[in-house]
C-alpha cells in the first residue's frame, strides 16, 4: 500500500504538503471534515465568502476541487463523513482515531503515515490528536507536517513544538531531499480556487514556501533528568 496522509480540510493536504505529494504518487488521502452537514442549506460566513449559497453546495464543490488537485499530483482522495467546527457538529477524538485505524490497517507496517502538527484551528487540533490515538493502535513510520497558512503566525510553531515535548513527544526536522516540484503544488493550489477567493490576494502566500515534515520519538523526561 502506498503511504496515507491526513488532511483536516478539503486543501490541508495540498496546502501543506503538496510538493511531497507530487514526490509520492499514489499516496492516499485522507480528508477528515469532508462530511455533508446534517442541515446541508446552512449559510457560514466563510461559505459565503468562499461563492457558495450552502454548505451542501459548499462541501460538493470542495470535493471536487480536491479531486482535480490531487490527480494533478497523481493521488487519491478519501473523504471521511465528519463536519468540520464551522457546521457545528465537532466529533469525538476517539471517533475520528476510530474512522482512521482501518485506513491504517490496510497499509504495511513500513508504509508512511502523515499527519499535521495540529496548529492553531480547533479542527487541526483535533485530526492531530486523532492521529496519535491510532498510530499508538498501529505503530508505523510517521511524520507531522507543517499546517500551512497557520505556521507563519509568528511564534506559533515554536509554542506548539514546545506543548508537543512537554506530552513527551521530541521532533527532529526531517532531512529529505529536495523537491524539484514547486510548478506541479502551485497548479494543485489553484484548483481550490472557492477557497483562494476567501482567502484574497497574498492570503495563500505560505503555500509557495518550502515544506517541512518533522520525525518524531516518544521522549521520557523522567529518563532525561536522572542521567542529567
Amino acid at each position: 500500500m502506498p503511504a496515507l496522509l491526513i488532511s483536516p480540510h478539503l486543501d490541508d493536504a495540498v496546502f501543506g504538503c503538496g510538493q511531497w505529494l507530487s514526490a509520492h504518487p499514489g499516496t492516499r488521502v485522507a480528508t477528515v471534515f469532508a462530511g455533508l452537514p446534517a442541515d446541508g442549506g446552512v449559510r457560514t460566513d466563510w461559505d459565503v465568502r468562499c461563492g457558495f449559497g450552502s454548505a451542501r453546495e459548499a462541501v460538493l464543490a470542495r470535493r471536487e476541487e480536491d479531486r482535480a488537485a490531487l490527480a494533478l499530483l497523481g493521488c487519491e482522495p478519501c473523504w471521511l463523513d465528519f463536519g468540520d467546527s464551522q457546521y457545528g457538529a465537532t466529533p469525538t477524538v476517539e471517533a475520528v482515531a476510530g474512522a482512521l485505524s482501518p485506513l491504517l490497517e490496510r497499509q504495511g507496517e513500513d508504509d508512511a503515515f502523515v499527519f499535521p502538527l495540529g496548529l492553531f484551528h480547533s479542527d487541526h487540533h483535533l485530526v492531530h490528536e486523532a492521529c496519535m490515538a491510532a498510530w499508538r493502535r498501529h505503530p508505523r513510520p510517521a511524520l507531522m507536517y507543517e499546517d500551512a497558512l497557520y505556521r507563519g503566525i509568528p511564534g506559533l510553531l515554536q509554542q506548539r513544538l514546545a506543548e508537543l515535548l512537554r506530552q513527551g513527544l521530541q521532533l527532529t526536522p526531517t532531512k529529505e531531499k529536495p523537491v524539484e516540484a514547486a510548478a506541479p503544488k502551485a497548479r494543485a493550489v489553484q484548483c481550490y480556487a472557492s477557497q483562494l477567493r476567501a482567502f484574497g490576494p497574498g492570503g495563500y502566500d505560505d503555500t509557495a514556501r518550502p515544506e517541512r515534515r518533522w520525525r518524531f520519538e516518544i521522549h521520557e523526561p523522567q529518563a532525561a533528568e536522572e542521567t542529567s
